[in-house]
């Protein structure tokens, strides 16, 4: 259990995992879609594969990785779950957060998606968009953001998976360093998804 707690004890581990939830990818496809460098990608799939949590077969010229057999849905679910739970535990008792001033939780999400005047950005790749998205949000993936061109009179809201995404966390940096109107909903799809309705 502390060996695969410890290869989990890594956030570029986990958004690749993640990813591997709808199928098997090229190691191209998983950089792409986590914005994790090539190079990178590589390694954290060949550690993951040492470790038993994911498994390749090869088409072509292309290695594609997949989970392994076995629980790993629950495994990630279980993950994702817990992390939600302790950041909305973080929340109630005012903890200060890296992005305190930038992060917006799910009830002031909902209350500006009735207000208006805002515009909701699903930066995840297209394929994660089409299987569900955050009514009314467009989708502009992470590798898109600085070529569009954004509207000025309107709040921009970033969101991607969930707390373990960088996705929105990057969106979110580049587009503060443009002087945007931003904030970022944290808990992302995956928040929005377990929400009470």
């Amino acid at each position: 259990m502390s060996e695969i707690a410890s290869m989990l004890g890594n956030e570029s581990r986990l958004i690749l995992l993640h990813l591997l939830s709808d199928g098997e990818k090229s190691v191209e496809i998983l950089s792409e879609q986590s914005g994790i460098p090539v190079a990178n990608t590589s390694q954290h799939l060949q550690a993951l594969k040492k470790a038993k949590l994911v498994i390749t077969r090869r088409d072509g010229k292309r290695i594609l990785y997949r989970w392994e057999s076995g629980p790993m849905k629950e495994l990630v679910l279980a993950l994702e779950k817990f992390a939600i739970f302790s950041s909305a535990l973080d929340d109630q008792s005012n903890s200060k957060l890296k992005y305190k001033n930038s992060n917006i939780q799910l009830d002031e999400l909902q209350k500006k998606m009735k207000k208006g005047g805002i515009l909701l950005i699903d930066v995840r790749s297209k394929e994660e968009y089409k299987k569900g998205h955050i009514p009314e949000a467009v989708n502009i993936p992470y590798n898109e953001i600085e070529s569009f061109k954004f509207p000025k009179n309107k709040e921009l809201i970033v969101y991607c998976r969930g707390p373990m995404c960088l996705l929105s966390v990057n969106a979110l940096n580049f587009l503060q360093s443009r002087e945007m109107n931003v904030t970022r909903f944290g808990g992302g799809y995956s928040q929005w998804e377990m929400r009470e309705v």
